[in-house]
């Protein structure tokens, strides 16, 4: 078996597919922050800790809670776009070396950007949802837990 393998590899009969470059693992959260104990719909769930305690610190509310969680794997030079809610979308852009650019989408039309380091553990954008709540999405290279 061995020696038809060395015979017919030279011949290019036996073809090995080319290594795929490693992907990159983000996992994106659609957060919503208020001062409200209860869910914002039956769906949320309070979000983690750590990620409640980075947002808390810079936006001070009361509550925050994952309105959907994506995973998705990119390409290190690629970008990805994740459809988060029916209006909200987010685009994940490591075509610059060194950079990840991240662009919020609400209702098809970019509305928010940022560009940081790509070996950055975590970017976070967002903005007022109303006068009571705002929302950010969160695109982080740790998965998010629960405790």
């Amino acid at each position: 078996m061995l020696l038809c393998l060395l015979l017919l590899s030279p011949l290019g009969l036996i073809q090995v597919p080319a290594a795929d470059p490693e992907r990159i693992t983000y996992y994106v959260q659609l957060v919503r922050g208020n001062n409200e104990e209860k869910s914002p719909d039956a769906a949320s769930k309070p979000i983690g800790p750590k990620l409640s305690s980075e947002l808390r610190r810079v936006w001070g509310w009361k509550s925050y809670w994952e309105v959907s969680r994506h995973q998705v794997e990119i390409h290190p030079s690629g970008k990805s776009k994740v459809k988060l809610s029916a209006d909200r979308e987010v685009q994940i852009d490591l075509s610059v070396a060194g950079k990840r650019k991240v662009t919020a989408y609400s209702e098809g039309k970019p509305i928010s950007e940022i560009i940081r380091p790509a070996g950055q553990k975590m970017t976070i954008i967002g903005g007022d949802r109303d006068q009571h709540s705002a929302w950010f999405i969160v695109v982080r290279r740790d998965k998010p837990t629960e405790d």
